[in-house]
């Protein structure tokens, strides 16, 4: 069935032009107004009526008059102009207002007979615009701005100081990629207007960056840029969105040179690991001497022992011997305990056979001696680590693992690693009663929990991250991976 024609009579089109939202008017050729619908009302100040009786020109400054001929000029003779353009025009009750507007040229039987113009207010817009800009280029924090089609429209001094790009040279352009790459690229703020997905964001930034855990919608990230004032910088940046009833208008950048900071770090760093490999040598040499040098003295006491122990059947020789089996155990035990601390400082079986013997060695020993069933687990294709990284797992399992034993009353323990083409995961993970777990793991010292604060260090020793979960009633897991 042919579905009626819709067709728009003259009556339509009036009505279209009465209630349009944005203001309306058509004038003749010597400026007079002919028609105004409300919205023209709304935006003079004047009614209908006495708009009719009105020219153009009264509403315009000298300023704006002369943009007026010229728009007028550019129309009759045909010539190309932008549009909408800028106009400022001044209100019934003496205020000005800032219009974004289109004019056109009227053409009757081949002629031209007048102008229609449209107008949007941008007075609001405008002035809220001014007082951000005031309140960016006032802003200690390097800050820039972009709109919805990615052109710089803030761009304050702080962060012409930080780049050394003034803001002559990117407001209106979509230039602000230029600050931080060499080749045109997305920066977070243009993320932001296109409402990208965390898997977009990933693509370009891998591991940097995170949500915002005070804007939503927000990312914040720190990389280093290398082409950043010669020898580069390292920035945290911020971007959030700039929304209008629930629309994303623009997006915010805001940067911050944290150079230095990553010095320090970096210093920190490496003084953490000289103290960290200072202190692996003396837990080697003690376990050395443990083992080496007091160790054969009691074990030659004990056979000492075993050879003065008296056959008679006396009295007296019977409460002898029960005194030196007294002493022999008490020995023996002494040598068992020494050779336990000698293994917990340094032990021979982790330089020896590697890190999965020396987890499997701990594992049956915390099974023997503790009764927790412990067990390791091996995931990808077993690869040779550096000595440094089996030290550091193996000291992250330790800890885990009399954690598990001291605290968790757990009666089953597992270690597994995952080995994957560029990195090592060491999972640590026990059956016991757990804990509440802090929004942040450097908040674990502030409970006590300095081991695992140990155990974070000692993964950031080699650029690699730890992160515990647990909860009440749920037992613990402790998940530390290193970059291979």
């Amino acid at each position: 069935m042919t579905q009626p024609t819709f067709k728009l009579n003259e009556q339509h089109y009036r009505y279209l032009f009465e209630n349009a939202s944005d203001a309306m008017w058509i004038q003749d050729m010597d400026g007079n107004f002919v028609d105004a619908n409300k919205a023209c009302e709304r935006l003079t100040g004047f009614s209908r009526r006495e708009l009719l009786n009105k020219k153009a020109k009264e509403f315009l400054a000298d300023q704006s008059l002369e943009l007026a001929r010229e728009v007028r000029y550019n129309l009759l003779h045909g010539r190309e102009m932008p549009q909408p353009y800028e106009q400022h025009l001044i209100k019934k009750d003496g205020t000005y207002g800032i219009m974004k507007m289109s004019t056109s040229l009227v053409i009757i039987d081949g002629k031209p007979r007048g102008f229609q113009n449209v107008a949007r207010d941008m007075t609001e817009e405008q002035r809220w615009q001014k007082i951000l800009s005031i309140i960016i280029d006032g802003s200690p924090i390097a800050s820039f701005v972009i709109d919805e089609q990615h052109k710089v429209t803030h761009w304050n001094t702080a962060i012409e100081s930080l780049t050394g790009i003034k803001s002559q040279g990117i407001v209106g352009t979509d230039g602000q990629w230029r600050v931080f790459y060499a080749k045109k690229r997305p920066t977070m703020a243009d993320f932001i207007v296109n409402g990208a997905s965390p898997d977009e964001i990933k693509e370009y930034y891998h591991g940097k960056y995170k949500k915002s855990r005070l804007i939503e919608g927000a990312y914040e990230a720190e990389d280093f840029f290398p082409d950043l004032i010669g020898k580069g910088k390292w920035l945290r940046f911020t971007a959030s969105p700039i929304k209008a009833d629930g629309e994303v208008m623009g997006a915010i950048e805001t940067l911050q040179d944290i150079t230095e900071e990553k010095q320090l770090q970096e210093n920190m760093h490496f003084y953490i690991q000289l103290i960290t490999r200072a202190q692996e040598d003396e837990r080697m040499r003690l376990s050395r001497e443990l083992h080496d040098d007091v160790s054969p003295y009691l074990l030659l006491l004990t056979q000492h022992l075993d050879t003065l122990m008296p056959n008679g059947r006396s009295r007296q020789a019977q409460t002898l011997r029960t005194e030196l089996e007294i002493l022999r155990n008490k020995a023996v035990e002494a040598l068992e305990h020494l050779r336990r601390c000698a293994q917990d400082l340094r032990p021979r079986i982790l330089d020896d056979l590697g890190l999965v013997a020396a987890l499997e060695w701990m594992a049956d020993d915390m099974e023997k001696s503790y009764r927790i069933k412990a067990s390791v687990e091996l995931t990808g294709t077993e690869r040779n680590l550096p000595a440094e990284a089996q030290l550091l797992l193996f000291r992250i399992a330790q800890e885990a693992l009399s954690n598990t034993r001291k605290h968790s009353e757990a009666s089953k323990a597992l270690v597994r690693l995952e080995f994957e083409d560029d990195s090592i995961t060491m999972l640590v993970k026990d059956n016991g009663k757990g804990f509440e777990v802090p929004k942040r793991i450097e908040d674990l010292a502030g409970i006590g929990k300095l081991g695992v604060m140990g155990m974070s260090e000692r993964a950031r020793l080699l650029s690699g991250t730890l992160k515990v979960m647990s909860a009440p009633g749920k037992g613990t897991q402790v998940i530390a991976s290193l970059p291979l």
